[in-house]
C-alpha cells in the first residue's frame, strides 16, 4: 500500500516516525487508558449529580482535582486546546486564558493531555495541495478556490455550506483529474494527453449543492446524484434548472383536445367548482419530427464540454452500485469508470461510500463523514466487565448488540486487535459506544468563552434537573454497569428505563434554573409526551422555592461539571481520529486499492468535520 509521494498517509503530529507506529500507539492508548475510556463512553452528564460516589471524584485522580481548584475552567481549555505539544512536553510556558501563569501541573495530568494531543489527527488545512499543481499541469486550469461562487450556483447555501462545497468541489475535481492522468504518483508533468476525468457518484446527495457545483463551470463534471428522500431529489432538480443544468419540463398538449376532455370530465363538487382532469392524461398529440429532435437536444445536459446531472432516487443500504447505475449492463468495458464522493454522509453512509470501491466500475472514493453517533456497532459488547461507570440503559444495550455488518469498526485490524485487561485477561476488538461517538462530533477548539459558558450552563441545568426528577421519583437511581436493563422499561417501573428526553428549548429557558425547569416540565408533561401523566403526577407540588434551593445547594458543582465536559470533549478527538483511521485501514486491507490516505479539506473553524478518507484503485482499475 502506497500513498502519493510527498503526501502523508495520515495527518500526524511530528512525534511519529510512521503511520504504522501511530496506529499501534493509538490502539494501545484507546484500549488501556482507564481515564480515557471513562471520559469517552464511560460516563454521562445525566449521571453527574445522581451517582454515589459522585462522578467527579470517581473519574478524576485526586491530584488533578486539587489542581483544578486553583484555576478557572477557561484556563483549562487554554491548556487543553491551545498550548503546543512541545510546551506540554517541556512543562514550560504554560499560561491561562488571560495570559496568567498556571500553577505547576501534576505529572499525570500533563502526560494525559500530551497523549490525547499526539493521538488526535492534525486538523489544520492548507488548500495549496499537490493536486492543484497536477490539475493545472494536466488541464491548464487554474484553481478557482479564491473566486466567489456564482450566485446561480450558491443559491440556498449558507456560508458554512458554501465553504464546504467550494473546497470539496475543488478537491474532488483535482483528484479525479489526477487519477485520470498517467502522471499520478510520478510528479508534475506537462503531458496533457490523459483520459477524461471520472464520472462522479455523489452518495446521499441531499439538495445536491456539491453535485451542482461540480457539474457547472469551471469543473463541468458528469454527476450521478443518489438520494433516498423524494423531497430532496425534487428540490435538487428545481435548483438544477435555476443553475441552468437542466431545462424546465415542458407539457405539450393538443389544446383543442384538452379543452374538450376538460368539459367532459368537469363535475360539480360540494363547493360548486369543477374538477379538472389530471395533467397526466395521455392525449394523442402529433408533433413534427424536427420539433421532437429540437426538444430532445434542449432537454439533454450532456453537451460536449459541459457537465451534466443525473438524479437517482434510491435508499443506499450497502456499497453496491453496478445494478443501480448500470442496470442490465454486464460487460465491464461498457461501464464508464466512476469515482464515489460523499460530503458529510451520516453514520454508515460513509461506510457504504467507501465500500463502493469494491464495484468494478468504481476507481476511487473520497468521503467525509459526520454524525458518528448514527454509526451502528459491528462487534457487540465486550465479554469482560468494563471499568466504565455509565449505567447500561436500554439504548446502550440496543446499540452494542446490533452486530451490524456495516457498522464500526470496518477494518480487520480493529476487529482483531488484542490487549490485556487490568486483571490480566485478553480482550479482542476495538469498540466505541454511542456516548463516545456522540462526543466525537464536538468541536471544542472552536469554543469561545461565551459559547463554552452556554454549553456549561445547559449541561449543568440538565444534570440538575435529573437530580430533581430522581428526588421526585420520576426516574430511578442508576444501576451498576453490569446490571441488565429491560428493553421495555419505563420511568416508573423500578428500573432505569428509557431516559426522559427534554430536547431543545428556547433561549429564554436558560436565563435561570427556575426558567429551565418550568420550560422542561411543560414539554415533558404536554399531552402526547412520553409518560407525561407520570411526570405530571410526581412534579405537581414542585414549587419555585424548591427549584431555587436546588440551584443554591448544587451551584458549586457547575465548575466540576464544566471541567468534566471539557475533558470529555477534548478526549473525544481521539475517538474521531480512531474512526477515520479505521476507515483508512479498511481501504489499505483491500487488495485492489493501490493508494489510500486521510487529509483535511476544510478550515476547522468553519467546518470541524474536515477529515476526508481517500482510496484509489491500482492502475487499470484492478478487480477486488
Amino acid at each position: 500500500m502506497t500513498c502519493l509521494p510527498g503526501r502523508p498517509a495520515l495527518p500526524l503530529e511530528p512525534v511519529w516516525n510512521s503511520a504504522d507506529e501511530y496506529v499501534e500507539s493509538l490502539l494501545r492508548f484507546s484500549t488501556t487508558s482507564t481515564v480515557f475510556k471513562n471520559l469517552c463512553g464511560g460516563v454521562h452528564i445525566l449521571d453527574f449529580l445522581t451517582r454515589t460516589p459522585d462522578l467527579y471524584s470517581t473519574v478524576l485522580p485526586s491530584e488533578w482535582r486539587a489542581w483544578f481548584e486553583l484555576i478557572d475552567v477557561h484556563d483549562l481549555l487554554q491548556l487543553l486546546l491551545r498550548t503546543s505539544t512541545q510546551d506540554l512536553r517541556d512543562g514550560s510556558n504554560l499560561v491561562g486564558a488571560a495570559g496568567n501563569t498556571l500553577p505547576a501541573l501534576p505529572a499525570s495530568l500533563m502526560e494525559y493531555i500530551y497523549m490525547v494531543r499526539i493521538h488526535c489527527l492534525v486538523r489544520s488545512f492548507n488548500p495549496s495541495t499537490r493536486f492543484e499543481r497536477v490539475a493545472k499541469a494536466t488541464t491548464g486550469k487554474h484553481s478557482n478556490k479564491d473566486s466567489p461562487m456564482p450566485r446561480h450556483i450558491a443559491v440556498g447555501m449558507k456560508p458554512k455550506k458554501m465553504h464546504e462545497v467550494s473546497h470539496f468541489a475543488e478537491h474532488v475535481s483535482n483528484l479525479s483529474t489526477s487519477i485520470s492522468s498517467p502522471s499520478l504518483g510520478k510528479g508534475d508533468t506537462q503531458d496533457t494527453a490523459s483520459p477524461a476525468p471520472l464520472k462522479l457518484v455523489d452518495f446521499g446527495s441531499g439538495q445536491n449543492y456539491l453535485g451542482r457545483t461540480l457539474a457547472s463551470t469551471p469543473y463541468n463534471h458528469h454527476i450521478i446524484a443518489i438520494e433516498r428522500k423524494h423531497h430532496n431529489v425534487d428540490g435538487a432538480r428545481g435548483l438544477d434548472v435555476h443553475a441552468k443544468l437542466a431545462k424546465k419540463e415542458k407539457i405539450m398538449r393538443n389544446k383543442k383536445e384538452y379543452k374538450r376532455r376538460l368539459a367532459e370530465l368537469s363535475v360539480s363538487t360540494s363547493n360548486g367548482l369543477p374538477t379538472p382532469p389530471s395533467e397526466d392524461l395521455d392525449f394523442e398529440v402529433t408533433v413534427p419530427d424536427d420539433v421532437l429532435e429540437r426538444l430532445a437536444l434542449e432537454q439533454s445536459t450532456e453537451e460536449p464540454g459541459r457537465g451534466s446531472m443525473t438524479h437517482i432516487e434510491h435508499e443506499i443500504t450497502d456499497g453496491e452500485l453496478e445494478s443501480i447505475i448500470y442496470p442490465g449492463v454486464e460487460t465491464t468495458e461498457l461501464k464508464p469508470p466512476l469515482m464515489t464522493i460523499s460530503l458529510h454522509s451520516c453514520g454508515n453512509l460513509t461506510h457504504h461510500a467507501l465500500r463502493s470501491i469494491l464495484n468494478p466500475s468504481v476507481h476511487a472514493v473520497a468521503a467525509i463523514g459526520c454524525c458518528y453517533n448514527l454509526l451502528t456497532e459491528r462487534l457487540g459488547p465486550l465479554t469482560y466487565k468494563h471499568p466504565q461507570l455509565r449505567s447500561m440503559h436500554p439504548r446502550l444495550v440496543e446499540t452494542s448488540t446490533a452486530y451490524d455488518p456495516h457498522g464500526f469498526p470496518m477494518s480487520r485490524r480493529l476487529e482483531d486487535y488484542e490487549w490485556l485487561d487490568g486483571d490480566g485477561t485478553t480482550s479482542r476488538g476495538v469498540r466505541m459506544n454511542i456516548t463516545a461517538r456522540m462526543m466525537a462530533v464536538q468541536a471544542p477548539s472552536n469554543w469561545g468563552e461565551e459559547d463554552s459558558e452556554a454549553f456549561f450552563t445547559r449541561h449543568f441545568y440538565r444534570a440538575l434537573l435529573q437530580k430533581v426528577l430522581l428526588d421526585r421519583g420520576v426516574v430511578k437511581p442508576a444501576v451498576p454497569p453490569d446490571h441488565a436493563v429491560k428493553d421495555d422499561a419505563s420511568p416508573g417501573d423500578g428500573n432505569t428505563g428509557t431516559p426522559l428526553i427534554v430536547g431543545s428549548l428556547r433561549k429564554s429557558a436558560f436565563g435561570s434554573f427556575r426558567a429551565y425547569v418550568q420550560a422542561a416540565l411543560a414539554k415533558l408533561t404536554a399531552d402526547g409526551a412520553h409518560d407525561s401523566a407520570w411526570v405530571r403526577e410526581r412534579t405537581r407540588d414542585l414549587t419555585t422555592e424548591m427549584i431555587e434551593a436546588y440551584e443554591q445547594e448544587f451551584g458549586y458543582r457547575r465548575k466540576h461539571l464544566a471541567i468534566i465536559w471539557s475533558l470529555m470533549a477534548f478526549s473525544a478527538g481521539v475517538v474521531e481520529s480512531l474512526i477515520a483511521v479505521d476507515r483508512w485501514l479498511w481501504l489499505r486491507e483491500q487488495e485492489c486499492v493501490g493508494e489510500a490516505w486521510v487529509e483535511t479539506v476544510f478550515d476547522y473553524s468553519m467546518s470541524p468535520r474536515n477529515l476526508c478518507v481517500v482510496g484509489v484503485k491500482k492502475a487499470g482499475g484492478a478487480a477486488c
